[in-house]
């Protein structure tokens, strides 16, 4: 057969970077091509690609519409495992190179899928290839059932945490552990802290920001990447497998259970705010609602005329535009009756009111989590059967749930947290503004009434009802 353009195809699963691994299939395959007298005329790539999973290959699909229009007219590989892993895709690409005379040499010999053995011996590896993969994802889920039962970390370090080498009696490697990272962990409480007091998930980010700190992908953190990872028990020295907690982790928790219990409660409230967009800049914009149709006001902002005096900021109501109001003494209305509200509130006497069903929840939830750490134990000595293991899992996995559900009911608000007694005019002046917001949202119902024409200001003007 006489060869017009050969093309070479070049793939690795797992690149470090270098590109190493496809540089030296392409060299190999060069020289194999020159050896054949097959005029070289495109080299295709797929670099840290696997063709065993779903993922896209681009370069090979590039490959095969080359074929089809009979750019090329041969090909090399290293080996036919790097054209292809999977029996079926395997077969469809037999049947390509077979409609279009498609010669394929490999480094290991040649393989003509033009004829039944070369069509056989690419078979053969494709299914040994198949085989080897099957092999290596056995090992590798038994390795992770293993590593989850003895409560090793696995997969990407969280943010908190970092890497540690162990070293063998032998001084050989004996993997990892995950320690803490000292200024991450502290960013850490700090998000927790804030987030059980009120502030918002957009805050939250911006904090970690402002310090300087990024995603493992070195990207600003957003406010939905915040939430879930606060959401991960392994902050609270918990091991997950398959998305459900199964014991304690061999590595040092961030925060305490206590803490980690009250952020799951606040992120998990019904009633939880999901703001998007642009950050919010006045105290009461969509919250306090309009006295003729119940809609929420929106801020109102004029321009500066330089012929004629602005009216200042004002909250206006974008469904009837029959009510509007200066911003200024409706904020000082409300801070003034936030200050007296918080400086009496008794927030002992309020948490108390639950606590004996909280402490009654956190026992049994408690309780639980030892039973898990038991039944690993028993397996782990071989006492019980992965059958049995997993059978008893799935009920305590089932206790657990209705356990921290509890939990979640019963926990304090804490979001008035460091606001009340007599500092609390001083504790209000400094609080963020997203921290207000929500404080007012969830305590009170603000609603603008309507006045005459050319009547001044009045506090009657403003209704504040405490959500009870």
């Amino acid at each position: 057969m006489t060869v017009r353009a050969c093309g070479i195809y070049a793939r690795i699963s797992s690149d470090d970077g270098t590109a190493l691994g496809v540089s030296r299939q392409i060299e190999d395959c060069t020289k194999e091509a020159e050896r054949r007298g097959w005029p070289l005329s495109e080299v295709f790539t797929d670099n840290d690609v696997s063709a065993t999973k779903a993922k896209r290959r681009p370069e090979y699909e590039r490959l095969l519409s080359a074929i089809e229009s009979g750019a090329i007219d041969a090909l090399v590989v290293y080996d036919v495992d790097r054209l292809t892993r999977t029996p079926a895709e395997l077969e469809r690409f037999i049947d390509l190179a077979d409609r279009h005379h498609v010669a394929l040499a490999s480094i290991g010999g040649e393989v003509d899928l033009a004829t039944p053995q070369g069509r056989l011996t690419a078979r053969i590896k494709g299914s040994v290839a198949r085989h080897e993969v099957e092999q290596m994802s056995r090992r590798l889920k038994r390795k992770f059932q293993a590593n989850a039962k003895d409560g090793k970390p696995h997969g990407v370090t969280p943010f908190g945490y970092r890497k540690e080498r162990l070293i063998d009696d032998q001084g050989r490697d004996a993997g990892y552990r995950e320690v803490i990272d000292p200024a991450q962990a502290d960013a850490i409480r700090e998000l927790y802290r804030m987030l059980i007091a009120g502030e918002s998930l957009r805050s939250l980010a911006k904090y970690l920001n402002d310090a300087g700190f990024q995603t493992g992908r070195g990207n600003p953190f957003a406010g939905n990447v915040v939430g879930n990872m606060l959401r991960k028990p392994r902050y609270a020295g918990h091991r997950t497998h398959a998305g459900q907690i199964i014991g304690k982790g061999d590595w040092e928790p961030i925060v305490t259970q206590d803490v980690y219990d009250q952020a799951i409660a606040v992120l998990s409230s019904p009633g939880r705010m999901h703001t998007r967009g642009l950050e919010p800049k006045h105290l009461l914009s969509g919250i306090a609602l309009c006295g003729r149709c119940g809609a929420a006001m929106r801020p109102n902002i004029p321009k500066a005329h330089p012929d004629r005096r602005s009216r200042g900021p004002a909250y206006v109501c974008p469904a009837c535009t029959k009510l509007t109001r200066q911003m200024e003494p409706v904020h000082a209305l409300v801070n003034e009756f936030m200050v007296a509200y918080l400086t009496k509130f008794d927030l002992r006497s309020s948490a108390g009111e639950s606590s004996d069903a909280l402490r009654t929840a956190i026992d049994s939830r408690d309780a639980i989590l030892a039973r898990m750490d038991n039944l690993a134990d028993s397996f782990a000595a071989g006492e019980i059967t992965a059958r049995q293991m997993a059978r008893i899992n799935e009920q305590l996995q089932a206790q657990l749930a209705n356990a921290e559900r509890d939990i979640r009911r019963h926990q304090p608000n804490r979001i008035l947290d460091g606001l009340t007694g007599p500092g609390a005019a001083e504790a209000w002046e400094a609080t963020p503004l997203e921290r207000k917001r929500a404080i007012i949202r969830s305590l009170l119902k603000i609603t603008i009434l309507p006045s005459g024409p050319g009547i001044k200001f009045a506090p009657d003007q403003v209704r504040i009802e405490p959500i009870s």
